[in-house]
């Protein structure tokens, strides 16, 4: 076995939490999957404890230890799945669903604010209780809240306890094509149901104390430095959004620009944040030495940083997560024995799964997590690979060597989840990340000196030259060609992929021949899998109605074709583009011009793609679809798999029956009055016809094979 080999078991062995917590991760993902009721999962740990204590009990000899590793990895993964189960909001009786969707007077108790906009504050608000016939009844689970804002008053924060009036429903809304799923993203964190209040049905009733609030009168303090502070407002967005998390300021350009640049990690606080001012507090107090006094001195001082930090943030999850993590890092340095990252890492794991088993599921977790792991394991390796002599090109070289060890564990699920890969990853982050840590330091320094005469002109001037640096990179990359190409992964090529990460690393690492074989096994797995789905994307035909509540946008998509109807009213929309844009990318096409009112609805009958279009009618060799507005003809009715109502203000009753007969689903586009969709709705329950109504449900998708 080969030196690396050795080495590498040898970090498993000082690393035990590695064997807690993955089984129990494991268990939590077994009870997500739904195989296990709470019962069984109950009766299976209370029978799998009794041998384990017994186990750990009894004396084991040295050769026989795997023993009791297994049996403790076991029972871990029994009593994740019992906590996932325990923890499930929706298995517990009390909870908000029970009510239904009738309108409630509830307590609701606001536990984080994702946003305020000009008209609506958007909360995440925990459910104490609820008037139920005219009786007060303790509630569970946690909902998205959305608050209509009141002109003169003060918008609810964090920590305040509501009094709302209004009707929970479930979160059951279609995204667009390769839009955001608010559906699945709140499901993530533990949420299944929303709710809406207008101005006049909620009002602040209390205030419940949190560690945060401690530090909101020196965040309030910071934001008005900084208005002061005479930063160009784009990079006193840029400095907001670095130091304390807010990006309400940012304009949708710097957004996308550090989206399609790979440096987006730079503008969520988190463990970036979390790790520049870990590694900044180390830098400065290194002259202290490595006496037991002076790291017990200097760990006292970095948690006390980590966690102001986080309290000045106002400690949202990606913030608390990187700062548990850092804390224990912290705290094993503080210690006389030697202390593996790697069992820091799932240490920090297992707390917060714990603590939240839902985060098992969150992208946040899933990417923060893999790139710490991918940097513990990786980061060294590729480090030694080269070591310059110049100074400055080694500093290059461990920025270089830190960002490939975090791509390697997150590339696979991010190509899984987003569809897409930074192709200029690399050469943007030598530049950003070095400049967002400097502009960090730079932010910190302006806070204290931007009063003083020379020193804070000074600072102000630097600070914006190098944000404006960051700004002007970032637009650079996202800009040249193949920034953001479309990749369209499947789990099983996830799988696949990360399978290959780990044999190559085998491979380098442990000199183990095989793992280059099963490498390239793997790959031909992969391109096999793409090329096989390329074949089904050529016989699919997807029909769509975007999600609108005010108008109708529509798509078909053949083959390796797609195209898009809208409305000429809406036809230069920023929001229609950017709609069409999104759809193209999830299926990696180039959408042709959209087609308008006439080439739809006119008289002319026209071929462009494989459809035929024409006349308020759509077809393709998969799918016919019949559109019908005031204008249309109810006289001329053709059998078609999918009716599209729209632009209508009434309709009557004969031509209903003549329309409905003829089609095989129905569908209620935006800008419909609410009577016209209800008594259509209505007219298809009571003739079993499926509806879908675009302003309640969301978008609609049909799909077929060519013929």
């Amino acid at each position: 076995m080969s030196p690396a080999a050795i080495n590498f078991f040898s970090v498993l062995a000082r690393a035990p939490m590695v064997r807690l917590a993955l089984p129990f991760a494991m268990g939590i993902a077994v009870e997500r999957s739904g195989w296990f009721p709470l019962w069984s999962a109950l009766t299976l740990l209370v029978v799998t404890s009794i041998p384990v204590v017994a186990i750990l009990l009894r004396r084991t000899v040295f050769e026989r230890r795997w023993v009791r590793g297994v049996a403790v990895s076991s029972w871990f993964l029994v009593f994740g799945i019992c906590w996932g189960a325990l923890r499930d909001p929706l298995s517990r009786p009390t909870h908000v669903a029970v009510d239904g969707a009738a309108m409630e007077e509830r307590v609701l108790h606001i536990t984080a604010i994702n946003g305020i906009s000009e008209k609506v504050v958007r909360a995440d608000a925990r459910v104490v209780s609820a008037m139920v016939d005219g009786e007060i009844r303790p509630r569970t689970g946690t909902i998205m809240l959305t608050l209509m804002r009141r002109e003169g008053a003060a918008d609810p924060v964090a920590g305040d306890e509501l009094v709302v009036r209004s009707v929970v429903e479930p979160i059951t809304r279609v995204p667009d094509p390769g839009g955001f799923d608010r559906r699945s993203w709140a499901a993530s964190r533990g949420m299944y149901h929303e709710t809406f209040a207008g101005p006049e049905q909620w009002a602040v009733i209390g205030h419940a104390w949190r560690w945060t609030d401690l530090f909101e009168p020196t965040r309030q303090r910071v934001s008005n430095w900084l208005a002061e502070s005479g930063l160009p407002d784009r990079e006193r967005a840029l400095v907001k959004a670095l130091v304390l998390g807010l990006r309400d300021e940012l304009d949708h350009d710097q957004r996308d620009a550090f989206v399609r640049s790979g440096t987006i990690h730079v503008l969520a606080v988190s463990g970036t944040h979390v790790g520049f001012i870990y590694v900044m507090l180390l830098f400065m107090t290194k002259w202290w030495g490595h006496t037991a006094r002076a790291r017990r001195i200097r760990g006292v001082l970095i948690l006390l940083a980590l966690w102001g930090y986080a309290g000045l943030t106002g400690a949202c999850p990606s913030v608390l997560r990187a700062t548990i993590m850092f804390s224990l890092f912290t705290i094993a340095g503080m210690t006389e024995r030697q202390n593996e990252a790697l069992n820091s890492l799932f240490a920090a794991a297992l707390l917060l799964l714990v603590w939240e088993p839902h985060m098992l599921v969150e992208i946040g977790f899933q990417l923060s997590f893999l790139a710490v792991l991918g940097i513990i394991l990786f980061y060294k390796p590729l480090f030694r690979a080269w070591m310059p002599h110049n100074a400055i090109v080694g500093h290059l070289w461990s920025l270089a060597a830190l960002s490939l060890a975090a791509q390697a564990f997150t590339t696979p699920l991010s190509l899984y989840l987003f569809n897409a890969f930074p192709t200029w990853f690399l050469p943007a982050n030598l530049i950003v990340v070095t400049a967002a840590g400097i502009a960090v330091y730079g932010a910190v320094a302006l806070l204290v000196l931007f009063r003083i005469p020379f020193l804070g002109p000074f600072v102000v001037l630097l600070l914006t030259v190098l944000l404006r640096i960051v700004d002007v990179v970032t637009g650079f990359f996202a800009g040249l060609p193949m920034a953001y190409p479309s990749i369209r992964t499947t789990l099983w090529d996830s799988v696949l992929l990360y399978a290959l990460v780990l044999l190559v690393a085998v491979g380098l690492l442990w000199r183990w021949r095989p793992a280059w074989r099963y490498s390239a096994l793997a790959v031909l797995f992969i391109l096999a899998g793409w090329g096989y789905r390329a074949h089904q994307a050529h016989e699919c035909v997807t029909f769509t109605v975007y999600d609108d509540r005010h108008a109708l946008q529509a798509a078909m998509r053949v083959g390796r074709e797609l195209m898009v109807y809208a409305p000429d009213t809406t036809q230069g929309s920023e929001w229609v583009r950017m709609k069409v844009d999104r759809h193209a990318r999830a299926l990696g096409l180039t959408p042709r011009a959209l087609l308008g009112d006439d080439a739809i609805l006119g008289s002319g009958v026209r071929t462009e793609a494989g459809t035929l279009f024409g006349g308020g009618l759509w077809s393709t060799s998969g799918l016919d679809v019949r559109f019908h507005t005031s204008n249309s003809e109810a006289s001329v009715i053709i059998p078609s798999d999918v009716l599209v109502l729209h632009d209508l203000r009434y309709i009557e009753q004969e031509d209903l029956e003549e329309l409905t007969g003829s089609s095989g689903y129905i569908v209620l586009a935006g800008g419909l009055p609410w009577k016209l969709r209800a008594h259509v709705r209505k007219w298809c329950v009571q003739h079993d016809i499926p509806c879908h109504d675009v302003t309640e449900q969301g978008a609609f998708q049909l799909e077929g094979l060519r013929s």
